[in-house]
């Protein structure tokens, strides 16, 4: 009798067990891309130009008086570097370089505030990674979008692990990801994602869900070269799971993601823009010991509220002991008709 109720103790575990990943992956988002690739018409619609509301090039004095949280600014860390063979375009880059700490935390970059904000937002940069670019494994490093609710520029940073609630954020940075050194520096790209629907890690911590192609699909970047990166993200219907989020290398397109909840409520909507450089365990390689190791070059960005047209960003960076991102114009864009 004992093992008949340990065996209907067990099912009964399974089948809730069954029933929690089923309702779990009900609104989890689904990788489209293949489909989008194939159907012209879905392509065209996904990649239809919309209005640049923003564009920097940091070629003008007091460029980054526009951005705030400039983050190693006093220490040198992000400033504008005039230097047109650093430079895609232009003369002149925005530096971002992390140092030496000795294992602990460094990082530096800035953000930008574009309240009331927008449903949809394109946001396009060009990057170029150093030829001894090595960010270790724990890092983020190029930009990201994030929709907020209300009108503190300040909100909602600093939730790193935390599971967004659906009225309050979501968001999502277009990164490199070493995978535990199975990917060759800077990494194959990937989407670093918050949003009310995410899972959980095993540690009990909700640290952001890495959505990528299927390992036969993804890139690796290489040093030494310039890419194009671009990512979208279009917010959800409240009460529907209608989001989509996208990604583009060099202009064709790498990922489609659609069935997104992103948020409960209209009022959080895209609003910060962060280009930055952060490594999570930061210290001098043997092999490189020069002052400046780690480097991004980001020469030009945009944000548009539909797709591209003429934009670009840079990042360069060298190994895991000072880091170094150069931004040297920026654009966004929005869908007019969220305008």
């Amino acid at each position: 009798m004992q093992t008949l109720y340990l065996f209907a103790f067990m099912f009964l575990l399974s089948v809730l067990t069954f029933q929690a990943r089923a309702a779990e992956d009900e609104f989890y988002p689904r990788d489209v891309t293949q489909e989008t690739l194939a159907n012209p018409q879905e392509l065209t619609r996904l990649q239809n130009a919309g209005e640049i509301f923003f564009q920097e090039g940091f070629e003008l004095p007091g460029s980054l008086e526009k951005w705030y949280n400039r983050i190693g600014e006093e220490e040198g860390l992000t400033q504008i570097a005039i230097n047109s063979d650093l430079a895609h375009s232009g003369s002149s880059v925005l530096q971002l370089r992390t140092e030496d700490r000795d294992g602990r935390a460094s990082g530096a970059g800035c953000s930008y505030w574009f309240h009331p904000g927008y449903d949809t937002v394109y946001f396009r940069r060009y990057v170029k990674f150093a030829d001894d670019y090595d960010q270790g494994n724990l890092n983020h490093v190029g930009g990201s979008l994030y929709a907020v609710a209300g009108s503190n520029k300040w909100d909602q940073m600093g939730k790193a692990g935390i599971c967004p609630e659906g009225d309050d954020r979501f968001g999502s940075g277009f990164e490199p990801w070493r995978a535990w050194g199975r990917n060759e520096p800077p990494g194959a790209m990937m989407s670093y994602t918050y949003w009310m629907d995410m899972k959980g890690d095993r540690d009990g911590n909700y640290w952001g869900n890495m959505l990528a192609p299927p390992e036969e699909n993804q890139i690796v970047l290489r040093r030494g070269v310039w890419y194009c990166l671009e990512q979208m993200i279009k917010a959800n219907t409240s009460g529907q799971a209608d989001g989509e989020m996208a990604t583009w290398i060099d202009g064709k397109l790498y990922t489609h993601h659609k069935g997104f909840r992103w948020r409960t409520s209209p009022e959080v909507m895209l609003k910060r823009l962060s280009l930055g450089l952060y490594v999570h365990q930061s210290r001098r390689s043997e092999e490189h010991t020069s002052e400046l190791q780690s480097h991004s070059f980001i020469s030009y960005a945009v944000f548009c509220l539909k797709k591209k047209t003429t934009n670009k960003i840079v990042m360069n960076r060298f190994i895991n002991t000072s880091l170094v991102s150069l931004i040297s114009l920026l654009l966004i864009y929005v869908l007019t008709a969220n305008t």
